[in-house]
């Protein structure tokens, strides 16, 4: 890269001078050109003459003038070093040179039209003659973390489950928990001690046998109080391996869904090895896991997944997944669709329709406002919280915003045949609580991602037309998890993921950083952690059921959170793709994708654009 822009600067210093033609220079001038010593410039030279950008013929003698002579075009160099920073796993380097260095808005686009090629589906030939096939995929949010015991957003759990493995299940069409690493498992009569007999061979991605020891290492990890998801294994007050196959856990009370919490991407057992990163011991080593993929480059641009051939279940059907991580530039440029992607799309970014591409949609959550009941102030006002509630006109939200929002929602669940219609707004009652309130135009922060961000302005001139006072804060996803940040917010704009089921609901109600839990004040926690522990105490799913509807009612009445509409996934793939179908988090799982083979026509192939959006 330096070379590059070393020969891109002495281009601009000797403008007038035509590529192919020589021109006296001197090594001074050169020098100066460079910002560098005439010793520094002549190693620069001859590194430029090594790379065929130029023809250079050092002077004989004193005084005699040198010739240089330019080579390479300085808009097919600004595209190739593009390419290499894309190769690398940085896209926004690649957008960020080519800014700095074209000149010019073609560049760019020819660049942009490169990288819309590089995505997609490709297959090559190994000196053994073995196909292996790769699928490169565009992805518009960062990887926060990998690590189980603390990922909380849906991408990177989405990851681990492709990289790790849990003892359990979750089976999304029947509800069920089926196996994983467990072959079967058993509890007492009370619910409160579970034994799980594992599979015999399991292996990690560096061929150590999975064993109960690792399980026992993995669940205590989770259990340390400084993790998201504590409380998956808090109510664990004995892990006990009693064989190689065999690993025991006692609770301190009862809890029938216990299955299901060992399916939780937070359950996912790691190797002993792999330290307090969960990664190896070794520092800077990638995630070690017993999943299906394994990572083989983790960079803060790129994620390449490898498949795991000795995986204990089906091995996955592509050979290689490289995730790009296509940065926020403020709506400069778009990246849409391109022949063989797979694109899960999840508000990110706008899209073009393509009629012979197929489409998957899930109902996969709901977009909420979560209130800061810990906060001194206005927000302890009950009043002003109902006023919130009413003062949100969901059916014209839904309207005006498009997707992802689909339609009204009124609780923290998935409504099987949600209304069109919003039968809590009520704009006059939301008046009349505002004046109850007491409340004097104190500004509200809201804080929200850059996926929100349309939403939360959108928030911010509904209520203000009711006369209540947002100022509206869009955060880096990692500085939102930020305990700091989640304190000073008055409200939080974010999507709960509730296709998942119950077992994520519990997750966002006792997990630490959730922003439902951590939006609570400690004595609503403490009702909460109450209700949730009856709830799992209930052994009829009916009976379980009307638990959590009283808990949903409860935090419902005392005006908690601001529900304000479901949302939907879609992911589009070409025909020719297979396997691809949405699972509850809203993402493809990518060991059963494949590709059919076909022929793609014109109108398949939009490309990337440049220009604000």
């Amino acid at each position: 890269m330096k070379l590059a822009e070393d020969y891109l600067r002495l281009r601009s210093a000797y403008s007038g001078e035509k590529e192919g033609e020589p021109f006296r220079v001197t090594i001074d001038g050169l020098a100066e050109a460079l910002y560098c010593t005439p010793r520094n410039a002549r190693l620069i030279l001859r590194k430029m003459t090594d790379a065929g950008l130029i023809r250079y013929a050092a002077g004989q003698g004193r005084g005699h003038r040198s010739e240089l002579t330019f080579l390479a075009d300085e808009r097919e160099l600004v595209i190739r070093e593009a390419q290499q920073y894309v190769k690398q796993g940085d896209v926004q380097g690649a957008l960020l040179w080519v800014k700095e260095q074209a000149g010019g808005p073609e560049v760019m686009q020819r660049f942009v039209d490169w990288l819309t090629g590089y995505f997609g589906y490709r297959t090559e030939t190994t000196g053994e003659g073995r196909m292996v096939e790769t699928l490169r995929l565009p992805v518009y949010r960062p990887i926060v973390t990998l690590d189980p015991a603390d990922a909380m957003y849906a991408f990177d759990t989405h990851l681990i489950r492709q990289i790790h493995a849990t003892l359990v299940e979750l089976e999304m069409d029947t509800g069920k928990v089926i196996p994983g690493v467990a072959h079967h498992w058993e509890s007492s009569a009370d619910a409160c001690c579970w034994t799980f007999y594992l599979r015999k061979g399991v292996t990690f991605h560096d061929g150590a046998e999975l064993t109960a020891d690792d399980v026992k290492y993995s669940l205590l990890r989770v259990q340390q109080e400084s993790n998201n998801h504590s409380w998956l294994s808090r109510d664990i007050v004995e892990i006990c391996a009693e064989s190689r196959y065999t690993i025991r856990m006692v609770l301190r009370q009862p809890n029938v869904l216990f299955a299901l919490f060992m399916s939780h991407t937070a359950a996912a057992i790691l190797s002993r090895a792999s330290g307090e990163s969960g990664a190896g011991t070794v520092p800077g080593s990638l995630p070690l896991g017993a999943g299906p993929y394994r990572i083989a480059k983790l960079t803060p641009g790129m994620c390449v997944l490898e498949v795991f051939p000795d995986y204990y279940a089906a091995r996955g059907l592509i050979d290689r997944i490289e995730v790009m991580i296509i940065p926020d530039t403020g709506g400069e440029w778009a990246v849409e669709t391109n022949p063989g992607v797979l694109v899960v799309e999840t508000g990110e970014a706008r899209r073009q329709e393509l009629k012979t591409w197929r489409r998957s949609r899930l109902v996969t959550g709901c977009s909420m406002l979560t209130i800061n009941l810990a906060k001194p102030g206005i927000l302890q006002t009950g009043s002003f919280r109902r006023a919130l509630a009413l003062a949100v006109d969901r059916s014209r939200m839904v309207r005006e915003l498009g997707y992802p929002h689909a339609s009204p929602c009124l609780g923290f669940h998935l409504e099987p045949q949600p209304a069109a219609a919003d039968p809590l707004y009520d704009p006059e009652e939301a008046s009349r609580e505002l004046k109850r309130s007491g409340y004097g135009g104190e500004v509200l922060k809201l804080y929200a991602y850059r996926r929100h961000e349309q939403a939360a302005y959108w928030l911010q001139q509904q209520y203000g037309q009711a006369g209540i006072q947002l100022d509206v804060h869009i955060l880096p996803w990692e500085e939102l998890m930020k305990e700091e940040r989640i304190r000073e917010a008055d409200l939080i704009l974010f999507e709960a993921l509730l296709s998942e089921g119950l077992l994520r609901q519990i997750e966002y109600l006792l997990s630490r950083y959730s922003f439902i839990r951590s939006m609570l004040d400690p004595r609503t926690q403490a009702e909460v952690d109450r209700l949730v522990g009856q709830l799992l105490q209930e052994a009829v799913p009916e009976a379980r059921d009307e638990s959590f509807q009283r808990l949903e009612s409860w935090l419902i009445e005392r005006s908690t959170a601001v529900y304000l509409t479901y949302n939907e996934a879609r992911v589009l793939s070409h025909p020719a793709q297979q396997g691809v179908r949405l699972n509850a988090a809203g993402w493809v799982d990518f060991k059963d994708i494949w590709f059919k083979g076909g022929r793609l026509t014109a109108g398949d192939q939009p490309r990337l654009r440049y220009g604000k959006t």
